[in-house]
């Protein structure tokens, strides 16, 4: 008798997994509880979708756990979606569909799960609560209640509301270890800020300052907001605030490309050559005029007085603890119940990290529950 499982959230890591247990003849219902499956899927890479990166280095996550490191790595993201028909192109170490589109990977997904039969796709379902059943369990819901051997809860975080509000309400129920929650890969709030500004991008080395210590640095483009500063070199050392209980200052250094000498005798020549001119031919024009009034263009400091808030995020630094799971992201007090993608503690940097492990973890579980039932 096939086994059924029920995987709660139909994001990347759901609709991944239930495509690989569909496969091989498992009886899969897929619960999302808002009316459209994917959504932070089509958002992903600003709609080009940044699946994956070459360098899975764990540096580049909140966690160096092992068992973790493992799932990322033994997953062949590219190889995966070439069997599914999609075709990748890499820009750097950065991994898209060769499409540029998003929906390319959506599509994918959706098409392999609906050409099983044994798969139910029900949308606007929202599941409440898990019940512990002598064999297997039940799943209650907004739609009806359904019994199963196994349950993936893969309900994502409330990052971006594009996984809804209620993500860790099951996990929470289940009694399992959520721990502390913050906004990751976010816009920062700053002192000062300059309104004006925003809008306006500069390439430029971003620095992050804990009680006057480097934590760490980053190189790309910087966007003025009109609370701070954002832009995905700010996003990538927001992910490290949490870690820091310091006084908290951004540095930028405008002309990274000049030591300071240089950018001394750079600046004393153009300004007597071109006058009040000496600025607007190096940066924006905007960006020139608050500039005039600032003495050091190699280290501009802001103090950071927070961050926007989980709604303008893209991910959540926490999650359910790795405490709760074994190395095949099964619940350690409840057999049979297993935990994918970002509703766990794990997030990455900018740069398909997120998403590589959401899918990993989704195929991960799928050829665990698999094996299982052989």
């Amino acid at each position: 008798m096939m086994e059924t499982t029920v995987i709660i959230g139909a994001g990347a890591s759901g609709l991944l997994c239930g495509c690989e247990l569909a496969k091989q003849q498992a009886n899969v219902i897929i619960l999302e509880q808002s009316n459209k499956s994917g959504r932070k899927i089509l958002a992903s890479g600003n709609g080009r979708c940044n699946l994956s990166n070459t360098n899975l280095d764990m540096y580049f996550y909140n966690t160096d756990d092992k068992r973790i490191e493992k799932i990322i790595n033994d997953f062949n993201i590219k190889d995966y979606f070439n069997q599914i028909g999609v075709l990748t192109r890499q820009v750097g170490t950065l991994l898209y569909p060769r499409s540029n589109q998003s929906l390319t990977i959506k599509n994918a997904l959706m098409n392999n799960v609906y050409h099983f039969d044994q798969v139910a796709l029900i949308e606007e379902c929202q599941a409440l609560k898990i019940i512990k059943r002598k064999n297997g369990y039940l799943v209650k819901s907004t739609r009806g209640n359904y019994e199963c051997d196994n349950v993936v809860i893969a309900t994502g975080s409330p990052a971006s509301l594009l996984s809804g509000k209620n993500n860790y309400d099951l996990v929470n129920d289940l009694g399992l270890k959520v721990t502390d929650l913050f906004p990751s890969l976010v816009q920062i709030k700053t002192k000062p800020a300059y309104p004006k500004l925003k809008g306006v991008r500069v390439k430029c080395q971003a620095s992050l300052y804990n009680d006057n210590e480097l934590v760490e640095s980053q190189t790309g483009e910087v966007l003025f907001s009109e609370q701070g500063l954002s832009g995905i070199c700010i996003m990538q050392l927001s992910r490290l605030l949490s870690k820091c209980h310091g006084n908290l200052e951004i540095g930028l250094d405008l002309l990274e490309e000049f030591n300071e000498s240089e950018v001394n005798i750079l600046l004393e020549e153009r300004l007597k050559k071109y006058g009040n001119y000496y600025l607007e031919g190096i940066f924006n024009d905007k960006l020139a005029k608050v500039l005039v009034n600032v003495d050091n263009l190699k280290d501009i400091r802001f103090k950071i007085v927070g961050t926007y808030d989980y709604t303008k995020a893209q991910v959540m630094h926490g999650g359910v603890s790795l405490e709760e799971v074994d190395e095949n992201l099964e619940c350690i007090k409840y057999p049979g119940i297993y935990i994918a993608g970002e509703v766990l503690d794990v997030d990455g940097d900018c740069g398909g990290y997120n998403l590589h492990f959401a899918f990993a973890s989704g195929y991960h579980i799928a050829k665990t529950i698999l094996s299982k039932g052989k």
